[in-house]
């Protein structure tokens, strides 16, 4: 294989050229490349802060944003599942109105019919229906209920699935900030990533009232400490 004859180059490559020439080399899985370019890059001796120090700031940062970002789509299903409740409650609340109303259109034209097409039958108002109309109705309004059930409790256990999910994530992400790194989990979102806190509070009433997973908990304190053990060791 030819030799790359810049490689005597290489030690006068700006940081910004030896970047991108090491991503491409990656890209391509030019493995001596990648090599020639780490081996070649100029060793400096730099004077910083302590590194303890800076590893548990950005390590804070790193898993701050990790949290948020994972909440961040959860957080939005939640909004979706809320907003789709209201809206099958509307919509069954429609088809109610618009089944009793059907009802009394067909029941005024059966009456119209059998008494012939000049009468002058009223028919009954709805506020005080007879009780065959009472039983009509209530038959109607039982079989529509029933039906939408089956839709309204399918999006309730999403919402509720998903609202344990975020509170896992919520109380371990807030357990581990409080011991661990000593701040409070919402100090940390507005340091870091402000735009969520508010997405957070929108929230916290209904997790509330939310029962906790014990083993979802458990999983996301455990991912939590490993990276922070990665990220501080």
């Amino acid at each position: 294989m030819k030799k790359d004859g810049l490689t005597k180059l290489y030690d006068r490559l700006s940081p910004e050229e030896r970047f991108k020439l090491l991503i491409e080399a990656i890209a391509r899985g030019d493995e001596t490349k990648c090599r020639n370019l780490v081996e070649s890059c100029p060793r400096l001796i730099y004077e910083m802060n302590d590194m303890a120090y800076e590893d548990l700031v950005r390590a804070s940062e790193k898993i701050t944003t990790l949290v948020c970002l994972d909440l961040a789509p959860r957080l939005i299903k939640l909004r979706m599942f809320a907003g789709f409740s209201g809206v099958l409650a509307s919509l069954r609340n429609a088809c109610l109105d618009e089944a009793h109303s059907a009802y009394f259109r067909g029941r005024a034209l059966g009456e119209k019919a059998r008494r012939g097409p000049h009468s002058k039958y009223q028919p009954r108002e709805r506020r005080n229906p007879d009780p065959e109309t009472a039983d009509a109705l209530g038959k109607i309004t039982s079989c529509i209920k029933e039906e939408w059930s089956v839709f309204e409790g399918l999006v309730g256990r999403l919402e509720e699935d998903m609202r344990i999910e975020v509170l896992a994530m919520w109380e371990a992400f807030s357990s581990f900030s409080r011991e661990e790194m000593g701040a409070e989990p919402k100090t940390l979102i507005r340091v870091w990533f402000e735009p969520m806190l508010a997405e957070i509070e929108a929230v916290e009433e209904t997790l509330d009232t939310t029962e906790t997973n014990p083993q979802r908990l458990q999983e996301y304190a455990s991912d939590l400490w490993q990276l922070w053990r990665k990220l501080v060791a």
